[in-house]
């Protein structure tokens, strides 16, 4: 999953809601961009809400 203006995001792709990224982040196999900080960005997220994480 990427963040908003990664260059290596699908072209066209929707940018997800909060709700929709925290579930597609807890799908097994889902790896957050680290290069424009999805991961620095919902990480914390994850583990706040007691989820899995990256």
């Amino acid at each position: 999953m990427h963040a908003v203006g990664c260059g290596e995001a699908p072209a066209g792709a929707p940018p997800l809601t909060l709700d929709q990224a925290l579930g597609t982040a807890e799908h097994p196999g889902v790896r957050l961009c680290s290069l424009y900080g999805a991961a620095l960005e919902l990480d914390p997220v994850l583990r706040g809400f007691g989820h899995g994480g990256s």
